[in-house]
Parts: C-alpha cells; structure tokens; sequence
C-alpha cells in the first residue's frame, strides 16, 4: 500500500535513524489505521532476546512473596524490560511446566523461589537445564546444588537469635511450630532453633498442618509442657497465637510468642505479636538487580547475597 520494503516498515516503527521522519510518519499513520501489532514472539526468536523476566512464585498470598515482587518491579521499572508473574501454588509439575515454557523464547531470564513439592520430590532437573542465554536467579526458598545466582534471607541466624532472646527472658520451655519443614527455609530455621536450646533442653517440634498445629499446642499448654512458642511461617504463628489466645496464656505473659507474620498483621492482634521480619522489599531489588548483571554478562561467576532479617520485640515475647 505504500510502496516500501518489509524492512522499511520495520526499521520505521522501531524509530531507526536510516528512515526520513516523513516516511516513519507515513507508516505509523498507516500502522494505526489498519490497528497493526507486531509479533512479538516471532521478533524474539528473530533477534534472541524477549526483552522480558519471569518472575515464578509458589504464591501471591504470602505477605513476604508480595514483598518481593514489590522490590523487583521497583527495580524493573526503570529498564526495558517487561515481567511475567507465575504462580506455582507449591506444584512441582506446574513449577517445571511453566520454567520450561517460559525458556523457550518467551524470557531472557527467571527469578524463582521454588515450591514444596519440588523440595519434597527432589526434582531439580528443569532448573539444571539453564545455560549462558538464560538467566536464573532464586530466591529464599534456594536448591543447594543449582548453580546460579541467589538471594537468600538469615533464617538459621534469625531464629537463633530469637530463640537467645527467649531463653535470656527466662524462658525454659520453648516450642517449635511450622508447616514449612519440607523446604529449605523451615529446615534452616529449624536448626537455628535447635542450636539454641540444645544446651538447655532437647528440642520440641509440631511440624504439622495449621488445624493440628493448634490442637497440639493446645495440649502442650493444658500440660504445663511450654512457656514460650517460635513459629517459622505465617501459619504456624496464627495457629500458635490462636491457641494461647484460647487457654489464656498470652494477655499476662505467661506464654511467649515469636512468628513470621505481615507487621500489618502483627500489630492488629491483642496482643500484638513479636516477629521476625523478612525485608521482602530488599530481597526483591537484589534479586532484580542481579539477573540484570547476569543478562548483562552472562560468564560471570554466580553471586550469594544474604539478606539480614529484624526482630521486631511486641508485647507477646
């Protein structure tokens, strides 16, 4: 229609400096007229590079994960590049299913954190796969023997800490709780705790679903078994806080709770929680900014960075 090459009307909708401004005028007026749309998916496979990162996620109601993507959007933002969220919901065959389908051509690059089941199956293969044209970044929830760049918090040092701080309290009975023991942040977590106080008494753990998580600290409260509780996931500390709040141990301190939980959360209980917070915000900017150096140079050397959580003391501890 307008008497000009294919590769004309291309470098003229990409603002090539080869074409006249009244040419590239012509064929954007044209372009908007018949509602023209390049193919995306064929212009990455022609020039290698999707100009987008897939972000994979096991879940979005996790008040850390929405953290996180805050941090790698912020970042994001302000480069070419566009993201894709995917949501795994703790599935390993969707987690490798989406992981394959994004690396083929669809993104330069991934930043995950990986799910219970992959932990459980111990089905690592869809990860081992990446090369040098795809980046791969995890974070928190990270596979040990997957080489590649990681954004991990403090969960040993962080529950370790916590639980020094109980025992510095006087507290002598002191109760683990989790529904995260299958991955390798309530693993670490788990040995924070048992290294503090294996010197004092030996560890006791509710590793279990939230419904019994409750009933059985329940049980440990009507015996007398427990004068302190460290929570490793959102979960587990609303179990544990609920519990407390039924057999009235947490209004006068007769019990102390430490949990993983929103400040948002935390702060509207009666009483507040005490919690170790998770800078999800700062996880997600490093995580951004570091596939970003990956896509950049993609030879360099992997890169660990560990992120320091904060324990925020409220009135159950």
């Amino acid at each position: 229609m307008l008497d000009v090459s294919i590769s004309t009307v291309s470098k003229a909708l990409n603002d090539s400096h080869e074409i006249s401004p009244a040419t590239k005028e012509r064929i954007r007026e044209a372009a908007k007229l018949y509602n023209y749309q390049p193919n995306r998916i064929a212009v990455n496979l022609k020039s290698g590079k999707a100009n987008t990162i897939g972000v994979v996620i096991p879940s979005i109601q996790n008040f850390f994960m929405t953290q996180v993507l805050r941090g790698i959007e912020s970042v994001i933002a302000e480069t070419p590049y566009n993201i894709i969220i995917s949501i795994t919901n703790e599935s390993y065959e969707k987690e490798a299913q989406i992981v394959n389908t994004l690396t083929q051509g669809f993104v330069d690059g991934i930043i995950v954190t990986v799910s219970e089941e992959t932990f459980i199956k111990k089905a690592y293969d869809h990860f081992r796969s990446f090369d040098n044209r795809k980046a791969l970044l995890m974070f928190d929830r990270v596979v040990g023997d997957v080489v590649c760049d990681k954004v991990l918090v403090d969960d040993e040092d962080a529950v370790f800490k916590a639980t020094k701080e109980l025992l510095a309290s006087g507290r002598k009975q002191i109760t683990l709780t989790s529904t995260i023991s299958n991955i390798n942040v309530g693993k670490q977590r788990i040995k924070g705790y048992t290294r503090a106080v294996q010197p004092i008494h030996d560890p006791v753990l509710i590793s279990d679903t939230v419904e019994n998580i409750e009933d059985k600290v329940k049980i440990l409260l009507d015996q007398g078994k427990v004068d302190a509780i460290v929570a490793l996931d959102e979960e587990a500390s609303l179990a544990s806080f609920r519990a407390g709040k039924a057999k009235k141990v947490l209004d006068n301190k007769a019990v102390s709770v430490i949990g993983y939980t929103s400040k948002k959360i935390a702060e509207n209980l009666t009483p507040n929680l005490t919690t170790i917070d998770q800078d999800g915000v700062r996880v997600g900017e490093l995580a951004a900014e570091l596939l970003l150096k990956k896509l950049k140079k993609p030879l360099k050397d992997p890169e660990s960075i560990i992120v320091n959580s904060i324990y925020n003391k409220r009135f159950t501890s």
